[in-house]
């Protein structure tokens, strides 16, 4: 049954001038945070949680929700001018937007992904909205065992997807479930892997590790390489006409579904959309010749995806807790901060909260097109910004995001602690973004494996003779056996060929 009650008081309350500014604020910084090599939304959104203690929980979210959409623009930016993603999910606009830019085309190529990445966005928030209730209706039937399983398939799609090497996604996963394991124990409230430590005696904290592995990591990769200023590339003011973003409208509503679909699969991100899509569209072109050579299609379509995975991640972040990305393991770190519990009971506890996301998410895609369009002429400034004055100012946004958060000196050294570690691990090939999901997910593991347990007094046949959960348990171990039978059968072809 709708809720018209919670849905009038949640638009009301994002048509407030207050939030409309936080959330314009958050798709401006998430635009910039996108040209600016290496901030992604992870790292933009972590950077910003500080500045968000003192806010309303509604705007405050809504401006994360908003950065995260507007990096995806801003790095499709830096793809078409210097032939540089400022973000992973840019990196397939490099094969048709930089030649764009070199036709003379950059004004063209520039509000094509303004357009394509507004309209992913929008249309991938109407899907959230009609998808998330009922599978979050669906979610009420479960118990332990199944949140048990839900947590361990979430695990296991990451650990499978987000590196080419599987064993290394497992062993960035486990690093990330042996952290969440320093503190005190949820049942018997005794400390654990504290070493003595009173700082630990409650965990560490998502936004310390968060901050740690991408932001300080980040700092230390780009200092090592050498200070080489960015190619200013000028260009044309000239934005498509409306015949022509006419013509691209069937490449954006295939790419949006692509991205919808591959934003609800825990691990897989705006990249892996954006490459599908990018490929999808070249085998449906009737000109498959003309992509890569500054093709608009091309353009379009990695574009469209990238920011439909958005609304896509949000369905099961929503509806059962898990994040799909990184950037929304940050999203539900802050939302439980700010005392959200995502999940089933989010719809029925705290529904004006869904549907203010629900508008939100659709406002801030508005906000995306009518800024994109604006900023155009004018956004290729930011590459400008000398390096060593960039990495030092996001070192030391870093750690001051660190002492905001409980005033101890001893996370500000955590935070350099965890900052090697995700610079060990960008150097060893490890991915980060297991290791931070594994932080999430954890808790809601550790807890669900221990209280199934006791229901069945200790036999572990109970997560395997109830339906739901023996059925998700079987999607998770089939998503990691997966992947190793694949690497194994291709270099069994290798060595044949």
């Amino acid at each position: 049954m709708i809720d018209f009650v919670s849905i009038s008081e949640a638009l009301f309350g994002v048509l407030t001038p207050y939030t409309l500014f936080f959330i314009a604020l958050g798709v401006l910084i998430g635009i910039v945070a996108g040209i600016l090599p290496g901030i992604n939304g992870a790292i933009g959104i972590s950077l910003i949680i500080p500045f968000t203690f003192t806010m309303d929980v509604t705007p405050a979210i809504l401006m994360m929700l908003g950065l995260w959409g507007g990096q995806n623009f801003g790095g499709g930016v830096t793809s078409t001018l210097v032939h540089a993603p400022g973000a992973a999910s840019g990196a397939a606009t490099l094969f048709d937007g930089y030649p764009m830019a070199q036709k003379g085309q950059a004004g063209k190529a520039l509000g094509i992904i303004c357009v394509a990445s507004a309209i992913g966005w929008f249309l991938s928030t109407i899907m959230l909205a009609v998808t998330a209730i009922p599978l979050a209706a669906f979610a009420l039937k479960f118990s332990a065992p199944e949140y048990f399983a839900v947590g361990i398939f979430g695990l296991s799609m990451v650990a499978s997807m987000a590196t080419k090497n599987v064993f290394k996604g497992i062993i960035s996963t486990l690093v990330g479930l042996a952290i969440v394991t320093v503190g005190t124990d949820p049942f018997s409230g005794t400390p654990r892997f504290a070493f003595g430590r009173y700082e630990l005696i409650g965990g560490i904290n998502f936004l310390v590790v968060m901050i740690g592995v991408f932001a300080i990591a980040e700092v230390l990769v780009q200092a090592q390489k050498p200070n080489v200023q960015s190619k200013f590339q000028a260009f044309s003011r000239e934005l498509p006409s409306w015949s022509e973003i006419k013509a691209l409208m069937p490449v954006i509503l295939r790419s949006t579904g692509i991205g919808m679909l591959v934003g609800t699969a825990p691990g897989a991100g705006g990249s892996i959309a954006a490459f599908i899509a990018y490929n999808e569209a070249k085998r449906f072109s009737k000109t498959p010749e003309k992509f890569g050579t500054g093709h608009k299609e091309g353009v379009a379509a990695p574009e469209a995806a990238n920011n439909a995975t958005e609304g896509g991640a949000m369905v099961p972040l929503l509806a059962l807790g898990i994040p799909g990305s990184g950037a929304a393991a940050v999203i539900l770190a802050s939302m439980i901060m700010f005392g959200i519990k995502p999940g089933p009971q989010i719809f029925t506890e705290q529904p004006v909260m869904v549907y203010s996301i629900f508008f939100g998410l659709a406002i801030a895609s508005i906000m995306l097109l009518v800024m994109g369009l604006l900023l155009t002429p004018y956004l290729a400034l930011v590459m400008r910004i000398p390096k060593p004055f960039l990495i030092t100012g996001v070192a030391g946004i870093a750690f001051m995001a660190a002492m905001a958060i409980t005033g101890l000196m001893f996370d500000v050294r955590l935070v350099l602690f965890f900052g090697v570690l995700g610079y060990v691990m960008r150097r060893l090939d490890f991915p980060a973004a297991p290791l931070i999901l594994a932080m999430v997910l954890g808790f809601m593991i550790e807890t669900s494996l221990r209280r199934a347990l006791i229901l069945s007094n200790g036999e572990w046949s109970i997560f395997f003779t109830r339906p739901i959960s023996a059925i998700i348990l079987g999607a998770a171990i089939l998503s990691v056996l997966y992947p190793i039978v694949r690497d194994v059968r291709n270099s069994l072809r290798e060595k044949v060929a």
